[in-house]
């Protein structure tokens, strides 16, 4: 741009006395560059904060959860769920100590279908392949209904308080610590029936151990409850997903000491040299309501996150659901892949409606999950199922 001479001498005399002000009043040049310097800075925190709650606020699908169709609907749900009760700044931010997330264990965090229950696979390997263990006449006539009737994908409800009997005393007199190393031992060298490729310890969902993780990593409160034996979920619980001992909820076994004798629990002082150890005797089944109740017993607070997958976890995902504090949510696992597991379609297809009449959001592990168990998993057929689908990628 042109100037005028005159405009420009006049210009040049005002900048002149700017500066002399300047220095008058101590804006002196070291003055000047601490100032610059932290304007400077300020704009960097400024940036790096903006930088972080950006992170924060965006998640990367693929990195975080692998194993999950990054189309899922059901996973957005969660995901924006999370990041709105994680907000400082949302009207549903929630306090991390009352992040309480809960979990069923079987169907829900792992295989249920191989063929059946864990606790009730482990009955039958301590009956009929534990050379450690001479099993009772009675408990091999009754295993073996129950082997015969698992093999062809039923589960003998009508054998459940059996099973119940027998396990308890097949591990009485077994301290909780070698029980839960006997369940780790099972898990993790025993194959599953029905699958190649795969142990009862890596038949872990692993869409859902990512859900674990990624909770975890926002400060939820990560809790198991489960109708299975509390110690059978700790090991399996605390070996494969992390959660500590304290934070397993399960059907207890009576316990006893080992110096006790017929002594009563409340007259008797456990000695230094005691040791606790299971007596053959089983507590309340924790399903259905009494998920509930035990969640309020052991907690003293309500969970925001429930997840399940049957009818016995219902009365927890509605508790989550419908708390009166903070924006809950219920999440059913449906298993409905009948070419990578063993789904019932039927039965995931009454329970998707019996979802949306509560509300809960649902996960369809032929939907949902890109993967179940991983690589090298393959699908094969139960004992029994002579009509089974040509082995299929799991």
């Amino acid at each position: 741009m042109r100037t005028h001479p005159r405009l420009s001498a006049v210009l040049t005399l005002l900048v002149a006395m700017v500066l002399g002000i300047g220095i008058l009043g101590g804006c002196a040049p070291g003055n000047q560059q601490a100032s610059s310097s932290s304007g400077s800075q300020s704009a960097s925190a400024s940036s790096s904060t903006s930088s972080q709650a950006s992170a924060t606020g965006n998640v990367d699908v693929a990195a975080t959860f692998p194993s999950w169709n990054p189309k899922s609907e059901s996973l957005t749900k969660l995901v924006d769920y999370v990041k709105d009760v994680t907000n400082k700044d949302s009207a549903n931010y929630v306090e991390p100590a009352e992040r309480i997330a809960t979990f069923d264990m079987d169907g829900t965090l792992l295989c249920e279908k191989a063929p059946v229950y864990v606790d009730w696979c482990m009955l039958m390997h301590r009956v009929f392949d534990d050379p450690t263990y001479n099993a009772p006449a009675e408990y091999k006539e009754t295993c073996n209904k129950i082997r015969e009737s698992t093999s062809k994908g039923v589960v003998p409800e009508e054998l459940d308080d059996a099973k119940n009997e027998m396990l308890v005393n097949a591990f009485k007199d077994m301290t909780p610590e070698d029980f839960r190393a006997y369940v780790n031992n099972f898990i993790d060298t025993v194959k599953v029936e029905g699958f190649d490729g795969m142990t009862y310890g890596q038949s872990i969902y692993k869409p859902m151990k990512e859900v674990v993780d990624y909770l975890k990593a926002n400060d939820f409160d990560v809790r198991v409850v489960s109708a299975c034996e509390r110690e059978v979920a700790r090991a399996i619980a605390g070996s494969k997903f992390g959660i500590a001992p304290d934070h397993i909820i399960g059907t207890d076994w009576g316990t006893k000491a080992s110096k006790q004798g017929d002594e009563a629990v409340n007259k008797y002082t456990f000695k230094q040299d005691d040791k606790l150890l299971f007596d053959g005797t089983k507590d309340l089944e924790v399903a259905k309501l009494n998920k509930v109740v035990f969640i309020e017993r052991e907690l003293g607070r309500r969970p925001i996150l429930a997840f399940g997958n049957s009818s016995g976890d219902y009365a927890m995902l509605n508790y989550a659901q419908s708390n009166p504090d903070h924006k809950g949510m219920g999440l059913l696992v449906l298993c409905d892949d009948v070419n990578r597991e063993y789904g019932d379609t039927e039965r995931a297809t009454k329970q998707s409606g019996e979802a949306a009449e509560e509300g809960w959001t649902t996960f369809s592990m032929a939907n949902d999950w890109s993967t179940i168990y991983g690589d090298g998993v393959t699908k094969t057929q139960l004992p029994a199922d002579q009509n089974a689908q040509l082995a299929q990628a799991a």
